[in-house]
């Protein structure tokens, strides 16, 4: 996940000094660059594209394109209604597809050390610097057989989103809350009651009365329309929202290694793309909500620190009860990468 030189790329005149004869060369000269050689990788999203979660697509695209002249192509091939986002990272490490945007929380049965990655507010940066991305990847390798190629998604923090005042947190007691493995720890510690539900049945759930809110990037909570029917947005937020693109080893490895670079040059592009426009999109996104009589409610200064040191004892807690040999790995490097 490290930023590679950039390369020159597959130029017409790498092609042409491997061509044999020159008739060859000149059939060359007249086809696209792009032509019969042309690589493409099939990459899917673990929520539907006409979402916010599904402009981590269009950055890196653009970037491939961009930067290998047409050579390379990452060509959509659907979102959960493909495949169900859960099921996303299976996809991948079989095969099925080649890449996926993925939210680090939807595999945390076959990674649990993979919610670990929302803990602080450290940044890209920091986090690259201190390690935790070459050690988060490296353990789902090991434990998923899928690369790690890239963080599209960052910078914004998530809520929890409610039909009721919240205004002090023993709102939440008896209370039930559409959630995540990120999230249940911390409901749970409220008193309150994690549902689990697909982001497309979250609507309805509310609709319905069968949950009392949910928990959410906060990004992304004008797509479903929540707004309908739960008014109430607690602050502060908590942990930080890192989405990470997956691609399958073998995938990868079966690209041409100017190629290869390309990809990981223009992942990493990509990523400060998603980076400054999420925060960008939050900020537009919080002025509609209130325009549509949303309220943001913020705790006192005493709950909002407690909250904020619970989430963290939360997730922390739950990843050493599940990885023990990861938490006592990534903890350290993430408590350097807050303090960098």
């Amino acid at each position: 996940m490290t930023n590679t030189k950039k390369p020159m790329g597959l130029t017409r005149r790498k092609m042409l000094s491997t061509t044999a004869g020159a008739v060859a060369a000149s059939s060359l000269l007249a086809a696209p660059l792009y032509g019969a050689g042309k690589h493409k990788l099939r990459y899917i999203a673990f929520i539907n594209r006409n979402t916010v979660w599904g402009k981590p697509y269009d950055f890196l695209a653009e970037e491939v394109a961009r930067l290998s002249n047409g050579e390379l192509e990452i060509e959509y091939a659907g979102g959960s209604d493909v495949i169900g986002g859960f099921d996303a990272p299976e996809a991948i490490a079989n095969g099925v597809f080649d890449m996926s945007h993925s939210a680090n929380s939807y595999f945390a049965g076959a990674v649990p050390a993979s919610i670990s990655l929302a803990s602080g507010n450290a940044s890209p940066k920091a986090l690259h610097s201190a390690g935790v991305l070459d050690a988060y990847s490296d353990i789902v390798m090991q434990q998923r057989g899928v690369k790690v190629l890239g963080m599209p998604l960052t910078g914004v923090g998530y809520v929890f989103q409610v039909s009721g005042n919240p205004g002090e947190l023993s709102y939440f007691k008896g209370k039930k809350i559409r959630s995540i493995p990120l999230y249940d720890p911390i409901l749970e510690s409220l008193g309150a009651t994690p549902v689990t539900t697909s982001p497309a049945e979250a609507y309805t759930a509310l609709e319905r009365g069968t949950v009392h809110g949910l928990g959410w990037p906060d990004i992304g909570l004008l797509d479903f329309k929540f707004y309908e029917q739960a008014k109430f947005v607690m602050l502060p937020d908590f942990y930080q929202l890192r989405t990470v693109t997956l691609i399958n080893p073998n995938s990868f490895n079966g690209l041409p290694e100017e190629l290869q670079n390309v990809l990981t040059e223009a992942s990493a592009s990509a990523d400060a793309i998603g980076n400054a426009w999420a925060k960008e999109k939050r900020a537009a996104e919080h002025a509609e909500m209130e325009g549509e009589g949303v309220e943001f409610i913020s705790l006192s200064d005493d709950e909002g620190a407690q909250f904020r040191a619970l989430t963290e004892e939360k997730l922390w807690d739950k990843v050493a009860s599940l990885a023990p040999d990861d938490a006592a790995r990534l903890k350290p490097l993430f408590d350097a990468a807050a303090a960098s």
